[in-house]
């Protein structure tokens, strides 16, 4: 199972704006520049990250992007809600009428079992926690 570039890159920018919470808004540019990842990419994972009210954005000389909440209050299970959604690693754990054999499906547990395991390990972290390691 990979996690998705959006995911990661969107983890990213928060970790750098979690890492100046507080200190004022952050550049998106500056932000593409130190994790080498595009603008134009960011700036599509930005928007979705102000819809749901995690990040805000000031304009201006002094402007640019910042966190609305402390780091500490921002768990990694909701950032990937926000950005993928869910966590089922095949379709038919979110939607069993796909699958004929969901009654016999000898693997249907395991896929359940990783999808929470997953649950489980971003549900126990915040973006304050990445920052101290």
């Amino acid at each position: 199972m990979k996690v998705s570039s959006r995911f990661r890159y969107g983890l990213r920018l928060l970790v750098d704006l979690a890492a100046s919470y507080g200190k004022g808004p952050v550049l998106l540019k500056d932000i593409a520049e130190c994790e080498k990842i595009s603008k134009k990419y960011l700036e599509q994972i930005v928007i979705t990250l102000r819809t749901a009210g995690l990040i805000s954005a000031t304009r201006g000389s002094k402007g640019g992007y910042f966190l609305t909440k402390h780091p500490g209050k921002i768990k990694i299970i909701d950032i990937y809600k926000i950005l993928e959604g869910s966590f089922a690693p095949v379709d038919c754990l979110d939607n069993p009428k796909i699958c004929t054999l969901i009654k016999t499906c000898p693997t249907r547990k395991l896929w359940a079992n990783l999808a929470i395991s997953i649950e489980k390990t971003f549900a126990g972290q915040t973006l304050a926690g990445l920052l101290k390691k």
